[in-house]
């Protein structure tokens, strides 16, 4: 499972970190550079769907869904966990 860097991180994969009330995703650039963090808020997230190591968030309106892809399907499943136990 992957190790959270600050006290605050709930689950740290790299690209991705699940916080208490938020999902931040690091987007990256045509030579691999870290362009921008997108922050996802669980209030924003009408749906979640599993399978394997793929993590689909299904969000409000007309905002894009996200893909999240993890190493293992037990970090898949942490996380998953995660995600359900801080949506209010």
């Amino acid at each position: 499972m992957a190790t959270p860097t600050t006290p605050e991180v709930l689950f740290d994969a790299g690209n991705f970190r699940l916080y208490r009330n938020r999902i931040e995703i690091d987007r990256h650039g045509l030579f691999g550079r870290i362009t921008r963090t997108d922050i996802i808020y669980y209030n924003d997230i009408t749906g979640v769907q599993a399978t394997g190591k793929t993590i689909r968030l299904y969000r409000s309106g007309l905002k894009p869904n996200i893909t999240i892809r993890l190493r293992n399907k037990p970090d898949a499943q942490a996380a998953l966990a995660i995600i359900n136990g801080n949506k209010a």
